[in-house]
């Protein structure tokens, strides 16, 4: 049964949300889309032209992107730092900044690599920026291969290992961002707080068309199986 309310919940977080950003590009000496090496942001709205424009940095490595997509009504780009946004164009991005998250963010060369996600795990993707080849095995059972698309939910389960390959030549690459569904978030309007661990997955989405849904609340909760949750809405 999906319930599509907001849920009364209480979250213990260890994570700092920073109120909304928007940053207006051209990048500059003096004006920079920096995020620290204890932070991520949450990408919510993209403006401008980011074709062959866009630059990620990981300390001295810079990567150019071929694409960055329009971002669709409830999806969200991450970036984990250390990492600098660079754009030659004029753009406006607007987003959120969070320290001390459990987000990650892996660069993606030609070559491919692995991710494992261990027993028990599941990763939850931010959207991708670009198309990401990928593939997803698991022992003993066989993989899949696919293209992780923009706009695109995605999530896996382990234990198994998420394979990706940028299929674009150096000095291109591409990236994702994800966490795992057990370390829980909030995500009001979009807005991220780190939860509690727990055995038991609490998800609460929103859909403006009741055809695509995006979560704004993720939780965890060790509670009995036995255990009620109250729905409620308040204005």
């Amino acid at each position: 049964m999906k319930l599509g309310i907001a849920i009364a919940f209480f979250v213990v977080s260890n994570s700092t949300l920073s109120p909304a950003e928007t940053f207006i590009g051209p990048s500059t000496v003096s004006n920079r889309l920096l995020v620290a090496s204890n932070a991520a942001i949450i990408i919510t709205s993209i403006f401008g032209d980011f074709t062959n424009s866009t630059v990620v940095a990981q300390g001295d490595t810079q990567i150019p992107q071929t694409y960055f997509a329009p971002l669709e009504s409830g999806s969200s780009y991450a970036l984990a730092g250390p990492a600098e946004l660079i754009f030659s164009n004029a753009v406006a991005i607007t987003y959120y900044q969070l320290t001390n998250a459990s987000i990650f963010t892996q660069s993606i060369a030609n070559d491919p690599i692995g991710i494992t996600v261990a027993s028990n795990k599941t990763m939850r993707l931010f959207s991708v920026w670009a198309p990401v080849n990928a593939s997803f095995s698991v022992p003993g059972t066989g993989s899949v291969s696919f293209v992780l698309q923009p706009n695109q939910p995605a999530e896996f389960t382990g234990p198994g290992t998420l394979a990706l390959n940028s299929g674009v030549l150096p000095p291109y690459g591409k990236f994702i961002s994800y966490f795992y569904a057990e370390d829980g978030f909030a995500i009001p309007d979009e807005r991220f707080i780190a939860g509690p661990t727990g055995s038991f997955a609490i998800t609460v989405e929103k859909s403006f068309d009741l055809n695509k849904w995006s979560p704004v609340l993720l939780g965890n909760t060790s509670d009995a199986t036995s255990a009620y949750y109250r729905l409620r809405i308040q204005h």
